[in-house]
């Protein structure tokens, strides 16, 4: 009889009022990174090395010269090629200006301009081989290890230096076939990396593959990410969210005012009446509710829930049916789409 009218003393929450929002649908896969210009330099022709012109990881510019091998034979031949080349230009014009004078027969001086153009092209054939011999930077990027030293021998095609250019980056991922119509190259795409916990790097799509594979029906999608620091490196793997199709309105609540539960999830709903005595009371029903994607500290809520509606964001893990509740307008949780965790 003592405890028969005892109640509980109402409990302290915060609540928010049930809102719509514009989302489109999100979907989630993991791809890597793919540099945008890449190759393992090798060498065109076999010899000595006898110079590296730049230091394992440095930035190199195109047509910075990286290595060279021994050319000197082919520097010789070059020289003898040139005087050759002289004088047979030299005898073209004498044998030109006996033709004028009527001195010489046309099968002279066509003789002299053949051989002309056979000694010049023997000098263009000596000049590529030099080049050859000299491994050239066919684009900006970073030089990564290199694999010989001065005086090493390398042989042909046997790769020297990987060079990678890496800003921006592509990331290249996957996505199943129902989503294939719905995908544009205006797409954005967020991405993040377990490397760099708590952050995201913001990409957009420029490549999508025309065909589906018959193998495990996707279709393959390259987003372009920008780089400046260089902190992405090709091979990175990395979990990509991408916005698709049109934007629907949406009822959202933070996730904190969500109860998780085997048997459902449910939410606290506040109810505002009249005690016996004429006082203002605010109790709250449970409801269940169906729960869409969730976006940062937010949820969507497909049913149970009724835009305006009063529903507890924090505080519900101490409630009940009937609860009385004492509503503190500070206090709650900020929620955001795009939360960030300070001092982590």
């Amino acid at each position: 009889a003592e405890h028969a009218s005892f109640q509980r003393p109402p409990e302290a929450v915060t609540t928010i009022r049930a809102s719509s929002a514009q989302w489109r649908e999100i979907f989630g896969t993991v791809g890597s990174f793919v540099s945008m210009r890449g190759a393992t330099l090798s060498a065109k022709e076999s010899g000595t090395i006898v110079a590296v012109r730049f230091d394992s990881g440095a930035k190199v510019k195109a047509g910075d010269i990286l290595i060279e091998i021994d050319s000197s034979v082919e520097t010789a031949n070059l020289k003898g090629a040139l005087a050759r080349l002289e004088f047979a230009k030299q005898t073209l014009e004498r044998v030109q200006r006996l033709k004028g004078q009527s001195a010489v027969s046309l099968s002279n001086l066509e003789d002299a301009e053949s051989r002309v153009i056979q000694v010049e092209s023997e000098v263009q054939s000596i000049k590529a081989a030099i080049e050859r011999k000299t491994v050239v930077a066919p684009f900006d990027g970073r030089a990564g290890i290199r694999t010989v030293n001065v005086a090493s021998f390398a042989t042909a095609g046997s790769p020297l230096v990987p060079l990678y250019s890496s800003d921006p980056i592509y990331f290249n991922f996957s996505v199943s076939q129902q989503l294939a119509p719905m995908l544009s190259t205006r797409d954005t795409v967020v991405i993040s990396v377990d490397a760099f916990p708590g952050r995201s790097f913001s990409g957009a799509i420029t490549a999508i593959n025309p065909n589906i594979d018959e193998v495990t029906r996707t279709i393959n999608v390259q987003a372009t990410v920008a780089n400046p620091q260089e902190e992405l490196l090709p091979g990175m793997f990395g979990s990509v969210s991408l916005e698709y199709g049109a934007a629907k309105e949406t009822l959202t609540l933070p996730s904190s005012g969500v109860t998780y539960a085997t048997y459902g999830n449910s939410v606290y709903i506040v109810e505002h009446k009249k005690d016996a005595e004429g006082n203002d009371t605010s109790t709250v029903r449970q409801q269940i509710v169906e729960l869409g994607s969730a976006r940062g500290d937010l949820v969507a809520v497909l049913k149970g829930v009724q835009e305006g509606e009063e529903v507890v964001s924090s505080g519900a893990f101490k409630l009940r049916p009937g609860s009385s509740v004492s509503i503190k307008e500070k206090g709650a949780p900020p929620a955001s789409l795009n939360p960030s965790v300070n001092n982590s």
